[in-house]
């Protein structure tokens, strides 16, 4: 089967995994150039090139408390 995932945020990275997993074929769609959704830091907190306003979770100076099970599954280590 072919799907298309719209969005290359938590959500539709999770959505490809799994379509993967299960031997789908898949292409994601992504307005940006990066993938991270609104967990992907930038600068630019007006609007985008297309004059869309630009959302993210993320911002300068931002301190995230986490244990240790959760650094090694976002680092790989």
């Amino acid at each position: 089967m072919k799907i298309g995932i719209v969005g290359a945020g938590a959500a539709g990275l999770a959505a490809l995994r799994h379509s993967l997993q299960q031997g789908h074929e898949c292409v994601v769609f992504e307005k940006t150039d990066k993938i991270g959704g609104t967990w992907n830091y930038t600068d630019d907190l007006d609007v985008d090139s297309y004059g869309l306003p630009v959302h993210s979770s993320m911002y300068q100076g931002l301190i995230s408390v986490t244990d240790n099970s959760q650094q090694v599954y976002l680092t790989g280590r």
